[in-house]
Parts: C-alpha cells; structure tokens; sequence
C-alpha cells in the first residue's frame, strides 16, 4: 500500500515538473535564439540609435561600419515617439559623432542589419562616448514592406511589362522573316567576297582621289586668285543676296504648305485614285482600240456605204417563223413583188 502511494506521488511530482518545463519554454521567442556567427562583444561599450521605425531589426543583428562587422543589436525598445535600438560594439570601435545610421536589407528576403556611415567631416566631429546617442534626425529608418510590395505590384500591374511585350511584338514585326534575313546575308556575303577580290578597283580609286587632292593643293594659289580675289568675293556677295532675297522667302512657304496643307489629303486620295483608274485605262488602251478598229471596219463602214437592213429571219416566242408572213403583207402593200 505504501509502494502504491509512493509511485502516485512520483508521478504527480513528474507531472508537475513537465507542466512547469512546458509553460516556461513558452517564453522562448525567436528573438532568444542567436544568430549564427554572431557573439556579443566582450570588454565593448554600448550607443543607443533612435529611428522612427526598425521594421523587423532583431535583437542580434549587425551592426556595420566601413563593411566590417562592429557590434550587433541588444535591444530593440519603444521609447516615446521613437524606437531605440541598443547596440553593443566591439572594444576599439570608434565611431565618429556624425555618424549616420540606416537600417538595411541587401535582399528582398535577405537579413536586416544597421549600418554605419561616417559624416563629411569627421575628423573634426569626433568620436561618440560610450553610452552615446544617435539622434532620429541622424538616422533612416526602412521603407514599410507594404509600401515595397506596392511599388512592385504597380510597376507590375501598370503597364511597363506590357509595354515591353509589346515593343518586342513591334520589334519582331518590323524585322524581316528569317527566309529574308539569310537571303539579305547571302547577298551581304556575295557582295563582301567580290569586294575583297576587287581591292586593287578601291586601292586604284583612293590612288585617284590622292592625286586629284595633290592636284587641288598645288593649284590652291591659282584657285584662290580666280575663286576668292575681289571680283570673285563681289559674285559671292551677289549670290548670297540673291539667295537670301528671293529663295529664302519661298522656303518658309514651303513649311507652311507641309504644316498648313492638311485640308489636301483627301483631294491628294481622290486624285490618287482617279489616276490609278486612269493608268488602269491606259494600260488597257491598245486592247481597246483594236476592238473599236475592227468595229468601224466591219460595222459602220459598210452600213455608212449601203444603209440597209438585211432581215433574214424574225421568229416569234412560239418559235414560228414570221418572215413569210412579212413577205405577204409587203406585197399587198406594194412594197414588194
């Protein structure tokens, strides 16, 4: 009986011990667990960096300054208006009194950390004291995720991707098919062959443009006496005034016809389409002529010459022919015997 009593209390004692290790591993948050290959600074001193917001900075991130790793987070409290993040640096860390600190994330779903930046002119701000403080107007805090995925949801949804798709489409049908592409680079091929079998043609032709410059240079005295001597500067003169007198007015005129003459597409159609029919007439005119030709020949000449009708038969809906019938009643007429 007392052994059954006993085990009754073992086991309630075991109980009670599991009941107490479950509630108290219900305290451990994430926050608890250190970040891999981080470590608290040993011998350090501590600064306290105000941001308006920390986004999701835990407590052991880095803490960096010049790209190396100084120190990480301690804590992250609501103090007022502001947050404030503690941040334990390492022992000869110094950080100057201008410092300028911003919560970072490389990645998109990469790790937050606190950055350091030294001001323009540090050596003469000197060096915060430990304890210090950076103030909120020194900091900047990360853009909300919210308003990240929103950027990124209206550049998805307003239309610039669509706008590339649709570049490429104009693009792939600007471009020539894949039949004319490789006929255009045959031909391409074809012509660099015969350039390069005709070299001595380019080197011949750049031989005469050589000479027809040394030709030019060495006549320059003769040139310039007969081109720009007195008599040739007042012909200059001349033709620039009659140029700008005369030609240049018309030439706004002009401008004003491509700008103002609108009102002439549909008059420039119409006229376009009437000499397309006109050419389509045209083409046609020989057929034609020869139709009317061989109609005056053997139509209108003939009837022109001997005027008559030659009637060889009349047949009635009945399919009867009516010409003998004629025939009587023109000779009870008297019209005929």
């Amino acid at each position: 009986m007392m052994f059954a009593g006993c085990f009754t209390l073992r086991i309630r004692a075991a109980l009670l011990c599991a009941g107490v290790l479950a509630t108290a591993s219900c305290s451990l948050g994430p926050k608890d667990l250190p970040i891999v290959g981080s470590r608290s600074p040993t011998g350090g001193y501590t600064i306290r960096l105000h941001f308006q917001n920390a986004m999701n900075l835990p407590a052991g991130a880095y803490v960096m300054l010049d790209g190396l790793r100084v120190g990480r987070v301690d804590e992250v409290e609501v103090t007022g208006s502001d947050l404030t993040v503690t941040a334990g640096l390492n022992r000869g860390t110094k950080v100057p009194a201008n410092v300028h600190a911003t919560i970072r994330q490389d990645t998109l779903l990469g790790d937050t950390y606190v950055g350091l930046d030294r001001g323009p002119d540090t050596g003469n701000a000197g060096f915060l004291p430990p304890g210090g403080s950076v103030p909120e107007s020194a900091t900047s805090s990360p853009p909300q995720l919210e308003d990240t995925m929103a950027v990124l949801a209206f550049f998805v949804n307003g239309g610039s991707i669509q706008k590339v798709e649709d570049t490429m489409s104009r693009l792939n049908a600007v471009m020539p098919t894949v039949d004319n592409i490789r006929k255009l680079s045959t031909v391409l091929t074809g012509d660099m062959h015969d350039l390069s079998h005709n070299t001595d043609e380019i080197d011949r032709t750049l031989s005469g443009l050589d000479r027809t410059a040394s030709a030019v240079a060495d006549k320059s005295d003769t040139l310039n006496l007969v081109m720009f001597n007195d008599n040739a500067q007042h012909y200059w003169r001349q033709s620039d005034r009659v140029v700008l007198g005369h030609v240049g007015p018309g030439l706004p005129l002009v401008g004003s016809l491509f700008f103002g003459g609108f009102w002439m597409v549909p008059m420039l159609d119409s006229m376009a389409a009437t000499v397309h029919s006109g050419r389509g007439n045209w083409d046609t005119a020989p057929e034609v002529v020869d139709k009317v030709g061989v109609f005056l020949r053997t139509v209108v000449l003939p009837f022109a010459g001997n005027p008559s009708i030659d009637i060889r038969s009349v047949e009635s809906s009945n399919g009867d022919q009516l010409v003998g019938d004629m025939e009587n009643v023109l000779r009870m007429l008297g019209a005929m015997k």
